[in-house]
């Protein structure tokens, strides 16, 4: 960002491009979205965009960030309360729910913007890779407390187990976007949970 806000209305200024950026970004893609789109949608003139932002790419490394705060910020209060084997078997039904749930496409507020990301995207690259550190993290945390009361299955590890369902998650919406349906999601989800976890009610082996 070339500019950072310092007062009340200049970070307004920015969330409302922020927020017109996503929303056109997601429903169009980046590359088909014009910078006069993203300012119509925002109520700000070109030159309002420049003062803040350097270019299109300046941008779009923003909106990534802004986009991963957002995710995260929904995701923490889940995943900090993850100790159990059915908690996490209540998170993957409610990824699944969610999507079921919600018209329109189905794609990941995340993954789906790094195959829209061009060579000069590299900042926002960078952004998007330490967003979905983060996540993995969290859920690595989550997925250690399970582990301490007895929840994975001997020999499974929280961070083995973390990456595994970050990318069935990953690639679950992936099929169900092909198919249109979230089965896909639900068989991914659900085929790594089940080999990892323990039922609650069922002993610690020894």
């Amino acid at each position: 960002m070339k500019v950072v806000p310092t007062t009340d209305r200049g970070r307004a200024t920015v969330g409302r491009v922020l927020e017109a950026a996503c929303d056109l970004f997601n429903a169009q893609g980046i590359r088909s979205t014009s910078l006069d789109e993203i300012g119509a949608a925002a109520g700000v003139g070109r030159g309002q965009l420049y003062h803040f932002f350097v270019d299109k790419s300046d941008l779009v490394a923003e909106v990534v960030t802004f986009q991963v705060e957002r995710v995260i910020a929904g995701l923490q209060p889940t995943m900090e309360a993850m100790s159990t084997s059915d908690d996490v078997r209540a998170w993957c039904e409610a990824v699944v729910n969610s999507y079921a749930a919600t018209p329109g496409p189905i794609r990941c507020p995340l993954g789906s913007l790094i195959n829209q990301l061009g060579d000069d995207d590299q900042a926002a690259r960078s952004a998007l890779q330490a967003g979905f550190a983060r996540w993995e993290r969290l859920l690595e945390a989550g997925l250690q407390r399970v582990a301490d009361t007895g929840g994975l299955s001997a020999g499974v590890a929280a961070g083995d187990l973390a990456a595994a369902l970050l990318a069935a998650y990953q690639g679950g919406v992936l099929l169900a976007a092909v198919h249109g349906d979230v089965a896909p999601l639900r068989r991914a989800l659900r085929g790594v949970a089940e080999v990892a976890l323990v039922d609650s009610a069922a002993p610690v082996s020894q």
